[in-house]
């Protein structure tokens, strides 16, 4: 069954019922709502996930009457990754605030607050972001995502430079350096630290950051909470 066949639950605030996404959701196929008095946020799409939507105008609203910056600093305490889900016409055609106070209320909550920031058209653009983020959130793109780009034809020397600079603080002459002092991979992955401290320009620092990372035991990340801490839900 590949990711889109798979059915995703979605919490939604009860307040949200009547706004047009709930109802375009249920209309979606593999979707299950779940509705309920939220603490905090309007949907919850995982317990590190959650969305906040805001209409141009209550967006507006709660920039003029400072409930937005109490309201972020609750959600960012309560989970990993926020994001505002911000439906209709441009903000800067909602009278009564300077576009200059809007663009600064958006950069604080992307540039301070890591807050991701999406707009949408309408209710239903809403209904099917939504879904769609708690499809991925939920079930993965259905395979691994390389983090490295594919490189044609590139020598074994090159290959085992592009590993080294992945390790902390090392750019391309650092790699090289490296790998002129151990030989090869093996014998750099195998060093202790008191021997990377020896290469001209790693410092003990970066020596012991090095050693750490290549003595770390891999593990995938834990489980995470089955919900979401409770506490007072902003407006």
């Amino acid at each position: 069954m590949s990711p889109n066949e798979r059915s995703v639950l979605i919490r939604v605030d009860h307040r949200e019922v009547g706004s047009g996404v709930p109802e375009g959701l249920r209309e979606l196929d593999n979707v299950m709502l779940q509705v309920e008095q939220l603490p905090l946020a309007d949907y919850v799409l995982s317990p590190r996930v959650a969305v906040e939507r805001k209409s141009t105008a209550d967006l507006v609203a709660s920039i003029l009457d400072k409930r937005l910056f109490a309201q972020i600093a609750q959600l960012r305490d309560a989970y990993e990754e926020v994001i505002y889900l911000v439906e209709g016409r441009s903000l800067y055609q909602v009278g009564g605030i300077h576009p200059n106070a809007i663009r600064g209320a958006l950069s604080y909550l992307i540039v301070l607050n890591g807050v991701s920031l999406l707009r949408s058209e309408d209710p239903t653009d809403s209904a099917l972001l939504l879904a769609t983020m708690a499809r991925q959130e939920q079930h993965g793109l259905g395979y691994e995502v390389t983090l490295h780009p594919k490189r044609r034809s590139i020598s074994p020397q090159l290959k085992m430079r592009y590993l080294v600079e992945d390790l902390p603080g090392i750019g391309p002459k650092m790699a090289r350096a490296l790998l002129e002092r151990f030989g090869s991979l093996r014998a750099l992955f195998a060093a202790g630290e008191q021997d990377l401290r020896e290469v001209p320009g790693v410092g003990p620092k970066r020596a012991r950051q090095i050693h750490e990372l290549l003595t770390q035991p891999y593990a995938e990340q834990g489980s995470r909470p089955e919900s979401p801490p409770d506490g007072p839900r902003g407006a």
